[in-house]
């Protein structure tokens, strides 16, 4: 995790971010932010939209290019986790901050200046004693680690060992349909295509988690992989479908080329499409891949415009057999984002989802990558 705090601070004049970097050098903290200046409205909407995290956004209330409550909106509705700050005119009225996602005030002279830079500081010190504890969390026994492989060895027997029964019932539920359809009845057929339906779904959810579990157990085949062309391919395989929906997808950026293994994250751009089709709104969907580098990983982001996800499922998706609680009568088993989930973490990276209901999503994963496999392509 990365110790550093990021501010972005949204104000017409450059000074307030050299004042801010002087304080903290006098706090001898000047290595532990990072203040990004968004002095007009393409460096703001340019910094607000890119995969980079923020813990604190600062809003200047005499910036001249937009009134304070639109940019405080846009912070909450794209960046509803991070803290924003208003500097407020000296010599005004403090603003209603009610509903505009503001969570405190300071006047725009060097004493809110000091204060805001004694706040901020307060919450690196915060999170630094956060990681403390999580490093510590991390360095658990053994035990665990030996119970996480009884839990993977448990699922694999259980998925294997359940094919064979499975495949027996659904033979007799066919020789039921094609022998005895006619004394069956209509209720009688009814019911036996309810127990096909399911049992198929079942085998389905087997072949998924076998699938997982081998997943669990494999080594990536590392190899040099251009994943524009790896885009496309996928592209290629929802062609029918997105062109009967009027879907669009485009690239932010050109795609690096990585060191991973290919089959697997086709599977990993070929889920997270997949789910954009599948859970799109009412308007076209538009689906856009971006790429940026950040330090020693790639992220690369996949966002749509669909129908979201509630914040208390953005962590549930991930799990095996978990679903948004509102996507019920939509197809699928729940395991798309696990395995996603695991071959990112086979490949030591993260993924994470940015959404809220009826707002759309972007999922987020990144890869490690040494300088000497990198490259993108075009540059």
């Amino acid at each position: 995790m990365n110790d550093k705090i990021t501010i972005l601070f949204v104000s017409a004049s450059r000074a307030d971010v050299l004042v801010m970097k002087t304080l903290f050098a006098q706090m001898d903290a000047a290595g532990d932010f990072v203040c990004v200046p968004a002095a007009t409205a393409e460096v703001f909407y340019s910094a607000i939209y890119v995969e980079r995290s923020y813990q604190v956004i600062v809003i200047d209330q005499q910036q001249t290019w937009s009134d304070w409550q639109t940019i405080a909106s846009t912070c909450q509705a794209q960046r509803p986790h991070v803290l924003q700050v208003l500097l407020t005119d000296s010599c005004g009225t403090v603003p209603d901050l009610l509903d505009g996602g503001i969570a405190a005030t300071y006047p725009r002279n060097s004493a809110g200046l000091v204060a805001l830079s004694r706040l901020v500081s307060g919450i690196h010190g915060l999170r630094q004693s956060f990681d403390m504890e999580v490093h510590q969390d991390e360095a658990t026994p053994d035990a665990e680690e030996a119970a996480s492989e009884d839990r993977e060895r448990l699922v694999y027997a259980v998925s294997h060992d359940l094919q064979d029964p499975l495949q027996l019932a659904r033979r007799y539920a066919d020789i039921l349909t094609e022998d005895f359809e006619q004394e069956l009845g209509d209720s009688g057929s009814k019911v036996l295509d309810h127990l096909q339906f399911n049992l198929t779904r079942t085998q389905e959810m087997l072949d998924e988690l076998l699938d997982f579990s081998r997943l669990q157990r494999a080594t990536p085949q590392r190899e040099p992989v251009d994943l524009n062309d790896l885009l496309d391919e996928v592209i290629a395989l929802y062609r029918v479908t997105l062109d009967d929906i009027g879907a669009n997808v485009t690239k932010q950026h050109e795609l690096p080329v990585l060191n991973v293994d290919r089959r697997q994250f086709q599977r990993v751009f070929q889920n997270l499409i997949g789910n954009a089709i599948k859970f799109r709104g009412e308007h076209p969907l538009q689906i856009t891949v971006r790429a940026q580098r950040v330090r020693d990983e790639w992220r690369i982001g996949i966002k749509d415009n669909g129908i979201g996800i509630a914040e208390d499922d953005s962590k549930r998706i991930f799990d095996m057999f978990e679903r948004a609680v509102d996507s019920d009568e939509l197809p699928g088993n729940g395991m798309g984002l696990a395995i996603c989930k695991r071959i990112i973490h086979n490949h030591r990276g993260k993924i994470w989802v940015r959404s809220s209901l009826g707002s759309g999503s972007v999922f987020i994963f990144s890869v490690p990558q040494a300088d000497e496999v990198v490259e993108v392509v075009g540059d």
